[in-house]
């Protein structure tokens, strides 16, 4: 227990305990605090990697790459695979040639060792160092202009949209559709029509397009008052 007070940058280290190896058989180990299990799953890890980089550096190199587009291509589309596999693979390669100018206690103690000690004492958010990578990573390979989860293209540059569209048309169509509307009422239309009287009194109108032919005087109205008993029909 401490009398003074400490900042704490991160919740997940009172919730979540780290586990130590502080002795091995009875034997304690001469580093203070312990050794943490993360520490050995790094090294271990780093190991493995620089093992398989100087071994097979190609065929490791292929492989990251498809990681990475893989990663790329679910995170930003096809552009951010192309980059996230180009990078990779030039990272791997350039990492396989850099290690086989070392010699191995360089190789295979104090590469990995360092890099275990880094990763678990870094913690550049109050996160751990691989959860930082990984959020760092996709925040470079994820567009800054996203809508419904897909990249948005660049400003000023035309795509091409495919795919089907439903439209139901209304009173705005700028066609005629059929129908049939029984008076009193009034009628607006969005164009001019022709529309003409027929039956014995008159009182049926045909409106249609203007220049349609059809017997009787024409009239191009816009707004149509109907009494009782009159009847509309519209006939494209």
């Amino acid at each position: 227990m401490s009398e003074g007070f400490e900042p704490i940058r991160s919740y997940q280290r009172i919730f979540r305990p780290e586990r130590r190896i502080y002795s091995i058989e009875g034997r304690p180990l001469p580093v203070p605090g312990g050794v943490p299990l993360r520490w050995l799953a790094y090294a271990t890890g780093e190991l493995l990697a620089v093992v398989a980089l100087g071994s097979a550096a190609g065929t490791v190199a292929l492989a990251v790459a498809a990681i990475a587009a893989v990663a790329g291509l679910r995170s930003g589309g096809p552009l951010a695979a192309a980059l996230a596999a180009g990078a990779a693979f030039t990272a791997a390669t350039v990492a396989g040639w850099a290690l086989g100018l070392l010699d191995w206690p360089l190789r295979f103690v104090v590469i990995p060792a360092a890099v275990a000690t880094l990763a678990t004492q870094a913690t550049p958010d109050g996160r751990r160092a691989d959860r930082f990578a990984l959020s760092w990573l996709r925040l470079r390979l994820v567009p800054s202009r996203v809508s419904a989860g897909r990249p948005l293209p660049v400003v000023g540059r035309r795509q091409r949209l495919e795919g089907q569209l439903w439209i139901s048309p209304d009173e705005r169509a700028p066609q005629l559709r059929h129908g049939r509307v029984r008076g009193p009422a009034v009628v607006f239309f969005s164009v001019p029509i022709a529309l003409r009287r027929t039956g014995l009194r008159g009182r049926r109108l045909l409106a249609s397009r203007p220049g349609r032919s059809s017997g009787g005087r024409e009239a191009k109205p816009r707004r149509l008052a109907l009494g009782r008993g009159e009847v509309l029909e519209v006939r494209p």
